[in-house]
């Protein structure tokens, strides 16, 4: 079930996963939509920011959240947080919150086999790591004018222990998420993000409005929930 040497002219061996666990995920469906008048449709630059930045950003954010959180009830995917197999981990009484997310590196790693690739935080949380300092006063990551005790540049949200750090308000405060994301799970979307629009919903013909609508499709499917870490960042006694 796995690779290994083979002699000239014998047969290969079949990679495969021993005793897997079957589970179904259906395609789910984010959308929305927003309401734009006819004067406002003919300012190029203004429509264009309001689907850019304003209702795909939303739909980023929705999507993220159910990424992370999604409890797979109804139109619900089932998020990372939630399924079932991976890890969680404590953090200990007088452990500090680096040290607790060091272990959970650790643990992707000594339970999957897998290397850890990122961090998810809130950004109180990681507020916090980033303003402590040490016994002299000097921010550990870096100060607002210069990187680490003077050295190099300031740097924008550094990950820590070297891994990339999600800083995001979709994850609870006092939980982080330490995983292999590229190798424990995948998203696959369908058709990728559509955005249409049209004059003939409700009265917006006759009130000179256009509603524009963005939506997709995707599944989230973890083929090894032991890659991720779910990481209670409250010391337990």
């Amino acid at each position: 079930g796995a690779f290994t040497t083979v002699a000239e002219g014998a047969a290969k061996p079949q990679l495969h996963v021993a005793d897997p666990t079957t589970v179904t995920d259906n395609l789910k469906k984010l959308a929305g939509f927003i309401t734009l008048s006819d004067e406002m449709i003919e300012d190029l630059d203004f429509i264009v920011s309001e689907i850019n930045i304003r209702l795909l950003y939303e739909l980023a954010r929705t999507e993220e959240a159910q990424l992370l959180q999604g409890d797979g009830t109804g139109s619900n995917l089932r998020g990372l947080l939630n399924r079932s197999g991976i890890q969680t981990l404590a953090r200990t009484s007088g452990e500090p919150v680096q040290d607790a997310l060091f272990r959970a590196t650790t643990a992707v790693t000594t339970g999957s086999g897998l290397d850890t690739d990122g961090i998810v935080m809130h950004p109180l949380d990681y507020q916090a790591l980033r303003l402590s300092k040490d016994a002299n006063g000097q921010y550990f990551g870096g100060g607002f004018f210069a990187g680490s005790y003077g050295n190099g540049v300031i740097q924008d949200n550094p990950g820590i222990w070297g891994q990339r750090t999600v800083v995001t308000p979709a994850i609870a405060q006092g939980t982080a998420l330490v995983g292999s994301f590229a190798q424990a799970a995948t998203v696959y979307r369908k058709g990728g993000v559509r955005v249409e629009s049209t004059n003939s919903h409700a009265d917006n013909f006759t009130t000179n409005k256009v509603t524009v609508r963005a939506e997709e499709r995707l599944a989230l499917a973890v083929r090894r929930p032991a890659g991720l870490v779910k990481v209670n960042l409250a010391p337990v006694p």
